[in-house]
């Protein structure tokens, strides 16, 4: 006697017939249950890309983040006919999903069932959409038209306001540092990089023109990378970012003009970082470029108890007399002899150049002098406009080489910094990690997640971008450190980005299956779906595992259970 299905799926397979657009909801116990009563499925969907999203955004629930996400609908569309929510959560599958523009979402995401059922569209939504709307204008019918328009995604996501954009960033970093993803001793880079537009841009304010800077930029020639730098127009605006470069987290973000100045944004910026990390970790260290060379900004982050290091400018005076004192330490060194208040160094580190056959090992020298007290009459909280009494004292680290590089007097970098440290490698090390925020970050952001590919041409478009791509960076970044799953690569000390642990994930999750029964559907493994449906599966079962291990599994109750 075949078995009754639960009268909620007639119910539900009913309602569908009837209005075309139900939508699917998750619901794995209740799936589970009626698979294993009725052995009977309305569709199987294949997963790979859908069980990452899956267990991302049940990550993000997890962690306490969901409320955040939920709290961004502007509420003020008229007679909206889908969930705000929706547009939020497709916009961070096309971020973390690496999605190079909006119309390509058609193709990669809106076309694909598995994906948007985790949105809760069913097959009929995916193939026809989710409403008739637009439909009178098509001159070519489309084979599969997806449960929205990237247009309407685009329309609705610039919506968000720079507000609720902030609350949503600083509350998810806050959560990450709940999660314990960060030490407890955080050393963080501060840099600015630029987030370029094009002139057509729409304002918020239609009186304004897009910013844009004038700069000396190389062409873009690769035959000749050495080319001169040549004067040219810059439209676009700049995101300010405190990189985390162990947990690979951008602690704090803001977005603001081009040809805004590097050091207008930087001490609220880094305070934002240390209130988002407060009663987890403390911000012990900050590494900062030239562009923020600035007595005032540098005295007050100070004051607020980070370490700080940064490079003097080639034409300061301070950079001149350190440079003096570390070729006269240098030369003393030579003869076996020291200079007082200064200290020489040199380190030696083996490199491997080619493989196989080919490889050769080649050293590379480090020569670096620490110098203890260097006078700094700019260096105070009135800034350069002020000169004190008493000159501030600092410590610097003087590099006459590095890493093998060929000596030359006029680029030798002078490291500032606050650090008591009398190990001069201290400082070195620090600001050599600067880079990363370039490397992990920044070239990262805009050669992998697209930064500079925005869902409109606007500036609204560019503040959520960067918010969200900035963001699922972020999240991504947590969800490697939860799962602890990293691949051969990781284990050796090589990092090669999110291209690779998609794939990573692609491949442990290809056994996972969405199955749908009427308004509703689960996410499950293969050998699962099997044993409900009746199967044997020998390998598990030998595993003890068995339909009703699944089901339990589940939250369904069993007798043995």
């Amino acid at each position: 006697m075949p078995r009754r299905e639960p009268i909620q799926f007639e119910l539900g397979r009913r309602l569908a017939e009837i209005a075309g657009w139900q939508t699917v909801s998750r619901a794995d116990a209740t799936v589970a249950q009626a698979l294993h009563a009725t052995r009977a499925v309305d569709r199987v969907v294949g997963l790979n890309e859908a069980a990452f999203f899956d267990e991302l955004f049940a990550y993000v629930r997890e962690i306490g983040a969901w409320p955040l996400l939920e709290q961004l609908d502007p509420s003020d569309r008229t007679r909206p006919l889908l969930p705000f929510l929706q547009f939020v959560l497709f916009t961070m599958m096309r971020c973390v999903g690496g999605v190079s523009s909006m119309l390509a979402t058609r193709e990669v995401l809106l076309t694909d069932e598995a994906l948007m059922a985790l949105l809760g569209f069913n097959a009929v939504q995916v193939k026809n959409g989710s409403n008739a709307r637009g439909q009178n204008r098509r001159t070519e019918p489309v084979e599969i038209r997806g449960p929205f328009s990237y247009e309407t995604v685009a329309d609705n996501i610039v919506k968000i306001g720079p507000e609720k954009l902030a609350f949503l960033f600083n509350g998810v970093i806050r959560c990450l540092a709940k999660q314990g993803i960060f030490p407890k001793q955080l050393d963080v880079s501060l840099d600015a990089t630029d987030n370029e537009a094009t002139p057509g841009y729409a304002m918020d304010d239609a009186d304004r023109e897009v910013p844009s800077v004038v700069r000396d930029k190389r062409p873009e020639v690769r035959a000749n990378r050495h080319a001169s730098k040549v004067k040219v127009t810059v439209f676009g605006w700049k995101v300010w970012l405190v990189w985390e470069p162990v947990a690979k987290v951008p602690l704090a973000l803001v977005i603001d003009d081009i040809n805004v100045a590097d050091n207008t944004h930087a001490l609220a910026l880094l305070r934002q970082a240390c209130a988002n990390v407060q009663g987890q970790a403390h911000v012990r260290s900050v590494a900062l470029d030239r562009g923020f060379l600035d007595g005032k900004l540098l005295s007050a982050i100070e004051q607020d108890g980070p370490w700080v290091y940064i490079p003097a400018k080639s034409s300061m005076l301070i950079t001149q007399d350190a440079r003096q004192i570390a070729r006269l330490a240098a030369a003393a060194a030579s003869k076996g002899q020291t200079l007082e208040g200064a200290v020489y160094k040199e380190r030696t580190r083996i490199v491997v150049r080619g493989a196989g056959k080919n490889a050769v090992e080649e050293k590379q020298v480090t020569t670096v002098v620490g110098i203890s007290e260097l006078a700094c009459d700019w260096w105070n909280p009135e800034g350069s406009a002020c000169t004190p009494k008493e000159p501030k004292k600092l410590r610097a680290t003087v590099v006459l080489r590095w890493d093998g590089a060929p000596k030359d007097a006029d680029k030798e970098v002078v490291i500032l910094t606050t650090d008591p440290s009398e190990d001069p490698f201290a400082a070195f090390d620090a600001y050599d990690d600067r880079s990363l925020i370039e490397n992990t970050c920044n070239r990262e952001a805009k050669e992998h997640w697209f930064l500079e590919h925005h869902p409109k041409r606007s500036e609204a478009g560019v503040r959520v971008h960067a918010h969200f791509v900035f963001l699922c960076m972020a999240l991504v970044a947590g969800f490697r450190a939860y799962k602890s799953k990293l691949d051969l690569a990781e284990r050796r000390g090589q990092d090669l980005g999110i291209t690779r642990y998609r794939r990573q994930l692609e491949a442990n999750n290809s056994d996972k299956l969405l199955v749908i029964i009427g308004s509703f559907f689960a996410v499950m493994r293969s050998f699962e779906f099997a044993l409900l449906a009746g199967i044997h599966v020998r390998e598990h079962e030998v595993a003890g595992e068995s339909a009703e291990t699944v089901l339990r599994r589940f939250g369904v109750p069993t007798p043995a259970g």
